[in-house]
Parts: C-alpha cells; structure tokens; sequence
C-alpha cells in the first residue's frame, strides 16, 4: 500500500488510458511519490476532467477507443489547455516519436515502462514547464524572433509554434551564447536522463528546432553542430534586450 500523503499533496497528474491495471500501477507509483492523481478511461473523460481539475501534467495513451491520445491531444490545444504532456504506446519506432514531438507533447514514454523511469519523466516535464529565469530576453534568428520570457515567437508578423521543450533547449543555450552545449549535459537538465541515456531525443528536437527556426539542415546557421555531434553552439543576433 502507498504511504498515507500528507494534507498538501503534491502537483496533480492525468492519466489518460483505457486499461485500468496500467492506470493503477502508474497511479500507485505517482501517489507513493506524493502526487496527486485523477485517471479517465478515454479521450472524452479526459477533455472533461481537465477542464474540471486543472492537472498539472497528463499522461495520455495513444491507443484508446472513442478518442485516442492524437485526438484527444488535438482537442487539449484547441481548448488552450496549457498542461504538458507525455505520450504513452507502445510503439517504440523513431516515426511515432517524430509524431508525438511534432503533434505537440513534451515527451514520449514506451509502455510498459519502469516505474522508476515514469517518475523521473514526469518530475523532469513538470520541472521545465515551470518558467525559468532568463539570461536574455529576446533572440533573433534570422527573420524570427523569439521572446523566452513571455514564451513567444514570430517570423513576419506570424506566429511560430514553440513547445516548452524548444524554448527550454533556447533558454539552456541563451545562458550559454555561442558556447558548446554538450548532448550529456542538455538530457541531464532538460529530460533528467543519465548522461550515457542510448536515445536519440536531443537529436530529435534540435532537427524539430531547427526546422522551426528555417535554419538550413545540411549547414546550419543558428543552433550548430560542435564536435561531430558531441554538443551544440547557438548563435543568433542581439536585438533590444539582449543581457551580456
């Protein structure tokens, strides 16, 4: 049994699955960890429920009937819910993992799972979703400019869709301008993973960033490869409230 919680729970967590022994063993892990938990067993449920409580983090299954986690994920940010959220299947194939980053989720988590690995997860997504002190104020890649205090970007008058991955990876980099910032280092503060992690997650959202910031793949300009692939160098172009 989870050790009785104390009258100020911690942050309160969604899980999103319809098979009810994943739901349990997750809850019982995430409550033994001093988390709240609330679960739904759809798409439907879940809409409803973080409406109604307001979940600092979702955990949302990617198979399910009536909505699955790709539609139910859409319909979280056409509601403008701001939680973050992890993807959990269990399909491990690079293709889903592209999907799930690129549909807007904060990471991806393969079923099953250690639950030693599913709370290191979750207080990693949790901790960089909170704002972050920032070095500089705004960056300018080219005809982007992104604002890492309010969490915005713009090319042209357009918005550019960022997620709190992305502007954690440019908020590691700004405290770092035009300085190696190693692959170990970026999926210890970023992902809370050991450093010698087999996972190609840096990779993946650096590819993502990049493309967001029209950098060119071959011969990037802005976030540059150091080292033959040992870490990254953003350079980018001071604009008004640049800190040195």
């Amino acid at each position: 049994m989870p050790a009785a919680q104390s009258s100020a729970p911690g942050p309160k967590i969604l899980i999103v699955d319809d098979d009810e022994p994943t739901r349990l063993t997750y809850a019982q892990a995430l409550r033994g960890a001093g988390y709240e938990v609330v679960e739904a067993r759809d798409g439907l449920a879940a809409l409803e429920i973080a409406a109604r409580e307001l979940p600092a983090l979702i955990l949302l299954d990617v198979d399910m009937p009536v909505l699955d986690g790709w539609q139910t994920l859409q319909r979280l940010q056409q509601a403008n819910h701001q939680q973050p959220v992890i993807m959990l299947t269990g399909a491990t194939q690079v293709e889903e993992r592209v999907k799930g980053l690129s549909a807007g989720a904060d990471d991806y988590l393969g079923k099953p799972c250690d639950y030693r690995e599913l709370l290191a997860r979750v207080h990693s997504v949790l901790r960089r979703s909170r704002p972050q002190p920032t070095v500089v104020r705004l960056l300018q890649f080219g005809g982007t400019v992104v604002d890492l205090a309010n969490r915005t970007a713009v090319r042209e008058g357009q918005p550019v869709g960022l997620t709190r991955t992305e502007y954690a990876l440019l908020e590691m980099f700004a405290q770092h301008p035009g300085e190696l910032v190693t692959r170990e280092a970026m999926l210890e503060s970023i992902w809370g993973y050991d450093a010698r992690s087999n996972t190609r997650t840096v990779e993946t959202h650096i590819w993502r960033l990049r493309l967001k910031l029209n950098d060119t793949a071959g011969d990037p300009r802005w976030i540059q490869t150091v080292a033959a692939g040992s870490g990254y160098r953003m350079v980018c172009e001071p604009v008004a409230g640049w800190a040195q």
